[in-house]
């Protein structure tokens, strides 16, 4: 094969890649140093190169897709200042939020179904739709953000950025993470499955009748639980202790304390039907669910009063001018 011939397949190969506007201009460039090249090789050899040495030559230069890559302009999905936010909207789209989402709402199904194998192969099949789904929409929002409003990130003042965080204001981000994630789970479960809900099946005949509170107190624990959330995801995103902080906290803690207050004034709070099963065991159960249910409230109320007690401390703090210590915020 002459060296003529593994030339024009080189380009032609490369052309492949070109766009076709510009497939001229760089096929010609492109033989000219080629052909320069060849002529200087055999000037310092003294005779015409073999088929072996074009072979070579080629090989050196690069694959044909990798050469008409390099005059190609480089196009891009998401502009590279974008990408630490956007890693970071992904995590918390697909840890704190779809994960939990699909604990809670995929999960149990599994359990209470006769045939739990292809009640989790339909969990598996459903996550991983969700996954490639939400990871779409995630790239596809940040795709047009960056080839629409690309200037917002170049718009940036000095003396807007935030202060460097003493060491002893650097708060416990995981924490906030946590929550965040939690609360949106509950929430889930509360806007799921406690739909007007007035009792609970269970397999095997057991029946949970909910008393009457749940239902008044319904859509006010659902907006608590979401507000809980919200104010954990913004004390991850600002790291740093603020009186900001402080203030929604004591206010969704008094309305945490008051909530607590309302549900321990009732006695019973689930009856229990059980078919097939004595009425002094059905009582026993009874008062233990609802004595663990107490118990729980009563713990809310007394956490919910340590961390008004903390809060006040920091504001107290902050007032006479000390410096806030590091904490664990829930």
């Amino acid at each position: 094969m002459s060296k003529t011939d593994l030339i024009d397949r080189y380009l032609n190969a490369v052309k492949f890649w070109l766009p076709g506007k510009q497939q001229k201009d760089i096929l010609a460039e492109l033989a000219e140093d080629l052909h320069s090249q060849i002529e200087d090789r055999e000037s310092a050899l003294g005779h015409p190169l073999e088929e072996a040495d074009v072979v070579a030559l080629l090989k050196q230069r690069g694959a044909p897709m990798l050469v008409a890559s390099g005059y190609i302009p480089e196009h891009r999905l998401i502009n590279p200042a974008m990408l630490p936010l956007y890693r970071f909207v992904l995590k918390i789209v697909l840890l704190w939020v779809l994960a939990p989402t699909f604990a809670i709402v995929f999960i149990a199904p599994v359990f209470d179904s006769a045939r739990p194998g292809p009640a989790l192969l339909l969990f598996f099949s459903e996550a991983w739709r969700a996954l490639f789904f939400v990871i779409g929409i995630v790239t596809t929002v940040f795709a047009l953000l960056d080839r629409y409003h690309t200037k917002w990130v170049d718009k940036w003042d000095p003396r807007k950025l935030p202060r460097v965080p003493a060491p002893h204001q650097q708060m416990q981000w995981y924490n906030d993470f946590a929550g965040f994630a939690f609360g949106m789970g509950a929430v889930v479960f509360w806007a799921g499955i406690m739909w007007h809900r007035s009792g609970i099946a269970f397999p095997g005949g057991a029946h949970f009748i909910l008393s009457p509170i749940w239902s008044q107190i319904y859509w006010a624990i659902l907006g608590l639980t979401l507000a809980r959330a919200f104010v954990d995801l913004y004390c991850f995103l600002r790291r740093t202790w603020t009186p900001v902080r402080s203030w929604m906290r004591l206010a969704l803690d008094a309305a945490t304390m008051v909530m607590a207050l309302v549900l321990l004034r009732v006695n019973n709070w689930v009856d229990i039907a059980v078919p097939n099963v004595s009425a002094a065991d059905v009582a026993k159960a009874m008062l233990w669910i609802n004595r663990s249910i107490e118990i729980t409230l009563i713990s809310i109320a007394v956490i919910t009063l340590f961390d008004v007690v903390k809060q006040v401390r920091l504001l107290y703090r902050r007032k006479k001018g000390r410096p806030a210590p590091l904490l664990t915020v829930w």
